[in-house]
């Protein structure tokens, strides 16, 4: 039995660092939708701004009055934020995004009244704005401001395509790229094997195609996500030949944004067998303890057969790599096959 589950506990380890790299990337590759807020939350709201971080572009204790007008207006300090999204999956929050320095205000909780502000940069959270509204007035001084274009460099936005495909390679893979290209302000790569273009415009990445559309969607500035990317660790063991194929499908969900991850397919992996339960959730464990991945681990056999075995397993917890922490949850299904 022992070289049995030792070959089962290698898989699962390289299925759990394909799963980590899958988790990371719903960070990095959220999709967007424009968003309208309610019209009850209009107004002028009088807010302090409070749990800033040491990277916070705001000092604690800051009191400020934040105006949320029609046409998807918000305006902070006499500046006029536009535009505002929401992430895929994630029906609590309004995002307006400051796009030289990155910095985005979430307005939270669209679902009942007016909670508070967050503040994030990238997509971290740095900070956070409680109060009220004060009036229903909507007028504000300030006028929608285009910032510079940011002068970027050519070796960080290589920087980008290589790490992309490096910890990424599920949506970038090296095998089948495009040399880096240029279509007007657009710098790009094509992936022939998914479908995906990866760009950056004006200091900013963006993706398009595949499983994100025929839009280029935004994902932040490209400082912020190259320094994502470089903080990722990817790391899959071999994996012992086997007669059988294991997919992996399910949904993974980062702060509220649950997206479906798409299959995983592992060939000529070992077979497992049903009563095995314990000896791949103890892998999943160790595999996520050693990735700096914490929290709760439940694995369900779902079925078993001389040919299939399916097994459930769901997780709730926190990710720390290299001091970028997420709250990370997901189900996900492992189908192993005989052949």
């Amino acid at each position: 039995m022992k070289p049995v589950i030792k070959s089962l506990r290698t898989t699962a380890l390289a299925c759990a660092s394909l799963l980590a790299a899958s988790l990371f990337s719903t960070t990095t590759l959220a999709q967007t939708t424009p968003a309208t807020l309610p019209s009850s939350f209009m107004g002028t709201y009088q807010l302090t701004y409070a749990s800033g971080s040491p990277s916070s572009p705001i000092a604690n204790n800051t009191k400020l009055q934040l105006v949320l007008a029609p046409g998807g207006v918000m305006c902070v300090a006499g500046y006029n934020l536009t535009n505002p999204f929401q992430k895929s999956g994630n029906t609590l929050e309004t995002f307006w995004t400051e796009p030289k320095s990155g910095i985005s205000l979430a307005v939270v909780n669209l679902n009942g009244n007016f909670h508070e502000i967050n503040v994030l940069s990238g997509s971290t959270f740095v900070g956070q704005m409680t109060g009220s509204k004060i009036s229903t007035a909507t007028s504000c001084t300030g006028t929608p401001v285009t910032p510079a274009a940011p002068v970027v460099d050519p070796a960080k936005i290589e920087q980008v395509f290589t790490q992309a495909q490096q910890k990424l390679a599920q949506y970038f893979p090296s095998t089948g790229a495009s040399a880096t290209q240029k279509n007007g302000d657009y710098t790009y790569r094509f992936y022939q094997g998914t479908g995906i273009y990866l760009a950056i415009n004006n200091g900013e990445v963006y993706v398009m195609g595949g499983a994100f559309g025929n839009t280029p969607i935004k994902q932040g500035p490209l400082e912020t996500i190259l320094s994502e990317l470089t903080k990722m660790q990817v790391s899959i063991p071999a994996i012992p030949s086997g007669d059988a194929k294991l997919v992996i499908t399910g949904r993974v969900g980062t702060s509220g944004i649950n997206v479906d991850i798409g299959a995983i397919t592992l060939d000529n992996v070992p077979m497992v067998a049903g009563n095995d339960v314990d000896s791949v959730k103890k892998a999943v464990e160790d595999q996520y303890k050693t990735a700096g991945i914490t929290g709760n681990i439940a694995v369900t056999l779902i079925s078993s057969s001389s040919t299939q075995t399916v097994f459930n397993i769901k997780f709730n917890g926190v990710i720390n790599q290299s001091g970028f922490t997420m709250t990370q949850n997901y189900d996900i299904t492992y189908t192993y096959t005989k052949k």
